[in-house]
């Protein structure tokens, strides 16, 4: 899947579903790759608390 390829709702399950785009990607990427769901589930909470700093401080 390339980089500038958007993804729909309907291509994400309920652990891509609330992240952008490219975190999304590279979640599929590491779930390919073997990573647990534990350790994505971890990843995917990580990003939303960043994202939420990011927009705090704007």
């Amino acid at each position: 899947m390339g980089i500038r390829h958007r993804l729909t709702d309907s291509e994400r399950d309920d652990l891509t579903k609330d992240v952008d785009d490219l975190d999304a990607v590279y979640m599929e990427k590491l779930r390919k790759d073997g990573i647990s769901e534990d350790l994505l589930a971890q990843f995917r909470n990580l990003t939303l608390e960043l994202e939420k700093d990011k927009d705090k401080d704007e």
